[in-house]
């Protein structure tokens, strides 16, 4: 038998059990974003600020985003099973230099390694799901069940982050990853054919590593530019100004350099097709709107003072909303239930979201009362995701529809990175706004003000505290109090802005006939990203 067609697993795995560990494989290569599910530990445990947290999440998300497109070429080289392995040996590795090290450079290139292990892994994940599945109906379940585990990898992983977080220290979170790996590798060493591969062995010759080099060099000066941008005033700053005309450098030798040469990392030609740039924005947006939940994770910590643990069922339900969902909309795509009316109707239910947000933050608030909120929410992106991935898909020409998934995960990427950029000036921007509203409130029209400083002083003495410790200790109460004020404002305003802009996307989204020309196509040859 030539080795290309030796099957990927021994002959004694059933073929439920293949599927269960491809799930398995897939869950594995996501873990690295474990670390991040809890930002307030990673400043704790690191000593940094919040940006240089979401730079990290940048720098691995970026480097996925990148080697997906060198993979390509590479996975045809190795057989399957070896390239796996190299895989889970690579996130072992670096998890455990996170484990025995403080070091923050180290955690970061260490991300690096874990964003290319991740991509390696999902790269396999696709290779042996989608060669699988023969019909368009098998094809759309693979589509759902791919896209619904990357869904819910970030709440399940945020529950895993919470238990651990509240017996161990932050980087127990690596040690706990490291035996997953090493489990996963075990298992994969015993249940696939050492000989077996996807491909023909494909030689590594006219591989574009110099488009990789400016592809990832592009992505990672990208995501600096929105997350330090606000902080560093945009373009007042030298840092940033230099940076950006660097991106658009790299940028532009990219381009240039893709279209000459005969074997380009990405095809560039798929944005001469007009639906599939509107797919490819629709992911953008997408991720825009998706990117909000952090604020509601941290006014739940600091305003409802919750504690990890009690986050849980919050968790659950956003993993309930997007399974029930998705099962949903995989079941309508089967009906044949046009792609736009789908994706008109999740940015609706994620405008349902928002007014419930507007509702329920309040400083007398309770963290039960956003379980059905983020079900909403996780119903919104499981409506969302699999129908503007297959609209993106099939709107691309056939003899190029594999780049639209490169570029839609990239796409994703820069979505991402806008949201941490919109996020932060736009925080900014409504707690300046409360903070003036307060302040004017307070000092200038509130006769009670003398009143509430007595009563809180009144209070601690009360409690057995002298009358200067009392004095000091009632302003220090005024003060958080004001603060978390400024914060609920702001977290209201934020949600006001956010909503209006869904609102205008929806209005676009009636006006433009041209994408209800767009039907499902799933291609049998077309792996999605």
């Amino acid at each position: 038998m030539q080795i290309h067609l030796i099957p990927v697993f021994r002959e004694w795995i059933p073929e439920w059990l293949a599927r269960t560990l491809i799930f398995g494989i897939l869950m594995t290569s996501l873990f690295s974003f474990a670390a991040y599910s809890s930002p307030a530990a990673v400043m704790g445990y690191y000593g940094v600020e919040p940006a240089d947290v979401q730079y990290g999440m940048v720098i691995t998300y970026g480097s996925a985003v990148t080697f997906l497109a060198l993979d390509f070429r590479i996975v045809k080289y190795f057989t399957s099973r070896k390239y796996l392995l190299t895989g889970l040996i690579l996130n072992s590795v670096s998890s455990l230099a996170c484990f025995y090290s403080k070091s923050w450079i180290l955690f970061l290139l260490s991300g690096f390694v874990q964003g290319i292990a991740c991509a390696l892994l999902c790269s396999i994940v696709l290779q042996m799901t989608f060669p699988r599945l023969h019909s368009t109906r098998a094809r759309i379940i693979g589509y759902t069940l791919l896209y619904a585990g990357i869904q819910i990898s970030v709440p399940f992983y945020a529950i895993y982050s919470s238990i651990m977080l509240q017996f161990f220290d932050f980087n127990w979170l690596f040690y706990g990853q490291n035996v997953v790996l090493m489990a996963m590798a075990v298992i994969v060493w015993v249940t696939m054919n050492a000989k077996a591969r996807f491909h023909k062995k494909f030689p590594l010759f006219q591989v574009d590593w110099a488009g990789y080099f400016f592809y990832t060099l592009f992505c990672l000066t990208l995501g600096y530019i929105l997350v330090y941008g606000r902080q560093s005033g945009w373009f007042d700053s030298s840092v940033i100004t230099v940076l950006s005309i660097f991106a658009v450098v790299l940028l532009t030798i990219f381009i240039a350099r893709e279209m000459s040469v005969k074997r380009p990392l990405i095809n560039l030609r798929i944005f001469r097709t007009g639906n599939c740039i509107i797919g490819l924005l629709l992911l953008v947006v997408f991720y825009i709107f998706k990117g909000t939940t952090g604020l509601t994770y941290a006014y739940v910590e600091t305003i409802l003072k919750t504690d990890p643990l009690h986050t849980i069922p919050m968790w659950i339900s956003v993993i309930m909303g997007t399974v029930l969902s998705m099962f949903v909309t995989s079941r309508l795509l089967l009906s044949g239930t046009p792609l736009v009316r789908l994706i008109l109707s999740g940015f609706v239910i994620m405008a349902l979201y928002y007014f419930y947000m507007l509702e329920f933050v309040s400083v007398t608030g309770d963290s039960t009362d956003f379980i059905f909120p983020l079900f909403i929410y996780g119903v919104a992106t499981g409506v969302l995701f699999v129908p503007i991935v297959t609209f993106t898909a099939s709107a691309a020409p056939p003899s190029i529809a594999f780049n639209a998934s490169l570029i839609g995960i990239f796409s994703r990427f820069v979505g991402f990175c806008i949201s941490i950029a919109i996020n932060n000036q736009v925080q900014l921007l409504t707690k300046s706004s409360a903070r003036e509203q307060i302040r004017e409130s307070v000092e200038a029209t509130n006769s009670r003000l003398p009143l509430v400083l007595e009563d809180i002083r009144s209070s601690y003495l009360n409690a057995g505290n002298d009358v200067y410790n009392a004095q000091e200790a009632s302003q220090i109460h005024f003060n958080s109090l004001i603060k978390e004020q400024i914060l609920i404002r702001a977290t209201r305003d934020y949600y006001y802005i956010m909503l209006a802009g869904l609102l205008c996307i929806l209005l676009i989204l009636f006006l433009l006939p041209k994408i209800r020309k767009v039907v499902l196509n799933l291609r049998k040859g077309n792996i999605p990203y």
